[in-house]
């Protein structure tokens, strides 16, 4: 036997209304107990320690009902659930044992409670059995009649049934209510990521065009005016559409765009002074979630190139077939022979080439490739990113074009 579980706490409005149906149930519970008990103290056809054992036996009843059951925040763990229960019922049966038919409701408030405030059934149908075959006890004894005799013996195990249902009914609601807070924490969480995600490739991709366009101005600002002014002219719009681009993620209007992307792509590695080429298929048949993974990819791929890679040439290859779209990004940058491409089904460690002094540096690790990698994982699709043989390095994501389950 175990006592209910406990609920979350209820919201304002409907605080108010549990509230307000306990003080209903309080106080129809003490007129239907003090009732009889005050008209028994005058009956002096009753022996006197009935009449008393009624009466405090009604006060005992009312105590325990609205102090271990009724009140708010029960204190019904105090002693373990059965003790509770079996006083209860107990005390029920012997009041109605001593008290007769007027005390029937005692008996449908023993077993109702039983029923209500405990999570499995057993106490429930213990506390039916002792009512139902009290009440039919004390209703033949008492030669009720038939209807009287009737009453008396469902009554009991009608209120456990409709109380353990309600108390059932209850839990599901407060448990919908924790899983939809929970529910409710996992979208902010995912929300957060969501934006930390996109506003790491954002500005790594912007600034590092905007820290290329303001060294290639220093450096011709005195020799060559004209184009100094054009990469200024060039660092001011990156910038514009970098803060658009900020707002739209944090706002969550924006999608990449593979053409922009490109293009963006192309003209990053202009101006970083690295040779690129370009290869793309007609992409205008991609799905939005498809173009918009690619679009990262080259994003990504673009930036850590221009960032770590001291390659002189890159080659970026968009295609397309029945079932997959790829991409892919190959530099000649050093690398080390020894290292085998890492397939990334979760976000991953650092990819550690080596520099041609001996020592390792990081190149694709952090919050960037492991962040694509979610988003590519998410649509089913699969990363693989490592050095290659004899220098170099490539990144390649494989995307389904067909809806995954």
């Amino acid at each position: 036997m175990t006592s209910r579980p406990k609920a979350v706490p209820d919201p304002p409005d409907d605080a108010w209304l549990v509230l307000s149906r306990r003080l209903v149930v309080g106080v129809i519970l003490l007129f239907v107990l003090f009732d009889p008990a005050i008209r028994a103290l005058s009956d002096h056809r009753m022996p006197v320690a009935a009449r008393w054992f009624l009466l405090g036996g009604s006060i005992v009843f009312a105590i325990i009902t609205c102090f271990f059951w009724l009140a708010p925040g029960a204190p019904a763990t105090w002693l373990p659930p059965w003790v509770t229960v079996t006083v209860t019922v107990a005390l029920a049966v012997a009041l109605f044992a001593v008290g007769g038919m007027n005390w029937l409701a005692v008996l449908a408030v023993a077993a109702g409670l039983s029923g209500r405030f405990t999570r499995t059934v057993w106490p429930a149908t213990l506390s039916s059995i002792a009512c139902a075959a009290t009440g039919f006890g004390v209703a033949s004894a008492a030669n009720a009649g038939f209807g009287g005799t009737l009453a008396a013996t469902i009554i009991g195990p009608m209120a456990a049934f409709f109380a353990y249902s309600a108390g059932r009914r209850i839990d599901a609601v407060s448990a919908l209510r924790r899983a939809r807070a929970d529910l409710a924490r996992t979208a902010v969480a995912e929300e957060r990521l969501r934006i930390a995600r996109d506003l790491h490739d954002l500005l790594g991709h912007s600034l590092s065009l905007i820290t290329l366009k303001a060294e290639l101005a220093g450096r011709v600002i005195e020799t060559d005016p004209g184009r100094a002014a054009a990469e200024i002219a060039e660092l001011e719009s990156v910038a514009r559409q970098s803060l658009s681009d900020v707002r739209g993620a944090v706002t969550g209007y924006r999608q990449p765009d593979l053409a922009a992307e490109l293009d963006s792509a192309r003209q990053l590695l202009d101006s970083a002074g690295i040779a690129s080429q370009i290869t793309a298929a007609d992409t205008g048949g991609l799905s939005h979630a498809v173009d918009a993974a690619l679009a990262w990819t080259v994003r990504e791929g673009t930036t850590n190139v221009v960032r770590h890679s001291k390659a002189t040439r890159v080659a970026i290859s968009i295609s397309t077939g029945p079932a997959v779209a790829m991409a892919e990004i190959t530099d000649n940058g050093p690398s080390a022979d020894d290292e085998p491409a890492a397939r990334l089904h979760l976000p991953t460690d650092e990819v550690r080439p080596v520099d041609p002094d001996g020592r390792r540096r990081t190149r694709l690790g952090g919050s960037g490739l492991a962040g694509l990698a979610e988003r590519v994982h998410g649509l089913g699709g699969d990363l693989v990113a490592g050095a290659v043989a004899p220098r170099g390095f490539r990144l390649r994501v494989v995307v389904p074009l067909g809806p995954q389950p």
